[in-house]
């Protein structure tokens, strides 16, 4: 909630800025206006990335499909598919409600969570959650 608040802040902050700016562009109607847009856009993109680099998530969660680093499926063994069963499992749901969320039968969900308790070399479901937890997966 904090972070949604504070960028919503710094757009409120460049949208002030760029219409104080359009008023200083008035007092230099002398003057190339496609300097100042030059200026302008310039300073927006670097607003825009140190806003980007101060507020990106630092995990090793891939925000476009929600998956933890390759690097960290590599080491761990874990398939992609595996990876969100883990997920799952660790949100509490049975076998047959993962088989429904992802469209396949309850015994290859089965498979799948023995797949994970083996490459996790967990002897349950909460161990294996306890385990990815420590390796930053979950």
């Amino acid at each position: 909630m904090k972070r949604t608040i504070l960028i919503f802040g710094g757009l409120a902050i460049a949208v002030f800025l760029l219409f104080q700016m359009s008023k200083f562009s008035l007092l230099l109607s002398g003057q190339s206006s496609e300097i100042f847009l030059a200026i302008m856009g310039i300073s927006f993109i670097s607003v825009g990335y140190i806003l980007s680099r101060l507020f990106s998530n630092n995990k090793l969660q891939n925000a476009s499909t929600g998956l933890p680093d390759a690097y960290q499926l590599e080491l761990t063994g874990l398939s992609k598919r595996e990876y969100e069963i883990l997920g799952l499992m660790a949100k509490g749901h049975s076998n047959m409600e993962i088989g429904n969320s992802l469209f396949i039968s309850e015994s290859t969900v089965k498979g799948h969570v023995s797949n994970v308790l083996m490459k996790l070399n967990a002897r349950r479901r909460t161990h294996a959650i306890q385990i990815a937890r420590e390796h930053n997966l979950l």
